[in-house]
């Protein structure tokens, strides 16, 4: 899943939980999104760096249940306030569904050895390459992609974000108003 996907599936969900749930209207939903591609953020460039060329792998450290793990253990015990952004870190692996690629999700209990790309048919010298094989070759993926379209659009109806001093307020401060 490409990264605007990940945030508009997150802030729909946080904007229910706002209003369905009681959730903290406090929060900053910019750092929601960060949290949303946190995951990405620290593998990719990683990936881009060595990994992918040398192993071609490009979900690494950051994906794996060792570091979700550990995300949810210094949340819990030592920032418990910020556990939305725990739980919108985390609800990438969900939403990647990483448990599919257990030489990644395992690691290392599987060995050193992260999911290789190879095995979807996507192996390329590049990894932008390698993106573009996976969507040309699989339109299931296209379908999360559109279900992450609609659901920003939703979330921007619901909150009136099409309206531009609204989308405006809401950049500048992270915060929705119900």
């Amino acid at each position: 899943m490409l990264p605007p996907a990940h945030v508009a599936y997150t802030w729909l969900a946080l904007s229910f939980a706002q209003t369905r749930l009681g959730v903290s209207r406090d929060t900053d939903y910019r750092l929601v999104a960060l949290a949303a591609v946190g995951q990405d953020l620290i593998d990719k460039p990683l990936a881009w760096l060595y990994f992918y060329r040398r192993y071609k792998s490009a979900v690494l450290f950051a994906h794996t249940l060792l570091a979700q793990v550990a995300i949810v253990l210094l949340t819990v015990f030592r920032y418990p306030h910020f556990w939305l952004y725990s739980v919108a870190f985390v609800s990438h692996s969900v939403l990647d569904r990483i448990w599919n690629f257990p030489n990644t999700f395992y690691w290392p209990l599987r060995g050193w050895r992260f999911h290789v790309w190879g095995k979807q048919g996507s192996e390329q010298e590049k990894i932008g390459l390698a993106y573009w094989f996976a969507f040309t070759r699989r339109p299931e993926l296209w379908g999360w992609e559109l279900g992450g379209m609609l659901a920003l659009g939703v979330f921007l109806w619901r909150h009136r974000l099409y309206r531009p001093a609204r989308l405006w307020d809401f950049l500048l401060t992270g915060k929705t108003d119900l």
